[in-house]
């Protein structure tokens, strides 16, 4: 399987609400940075944990990558991360990600997002102009 073939099933676990399927294609000792200056998940447990928070409640889930780019056993990933909260908000923003893999399973995964602009969505604030554009073009 690819590393785009991997990601996908990632995004079809997670829009499926199956996290046990969306863990299949995590390495035991994964180091997943939800947000890379955060400090990282070690280990499929913790993904679980943080996979269960994250994701309560979440319906209508759109996640979609739309440009990739494969150098060896790393994946990079842009796209569009949408979604409506568990409080009834929709949650629309532009995602990249990087994935690296071992043995076919991803060992590595680091999310690259504006923090103040995922806070600011989840407040229920529009998108800056400039936020907006970006999804345009992706």
């Amino acid at each position: 399987m690819s590393g785009i073939e991997t990601v996908n099933g990632i995004i079809a676990a997670w829009k499926a609400g199956d996290n046990d399927a969306l863990l299949e294609h995590l390495c035991e000792d994964v180091v997943y940075h939800f947000h890379v200056g955060s400090r990282p998940l070690r280990g499929r447990d913790a993904v679980r944990r943080f996979l269960e928070r994250f994701g309560a409640g979440q319906t209508q889930i759109r996640w979609e990558i739309m440009h990739w780019a494969q150098a060896g056993d790393r994946l990079f990933v842009e796209g569009i991360d949408d979604y409506v909260a568990a409080d009834g908000r929709r949650i629309r923003l532009p995602y990249a990600g990087v994935f690296e893999f071992r043995d076919g399973r991803v060992a590595g995964w680091r999310d690259y997002l504006d923090g103040a602009v995922v806070a600011a969505a989840r407040a229920g604030e529009p998108n800056p102009e400039w936020v907006d554009e970006i999804m345009q073009s992706t």
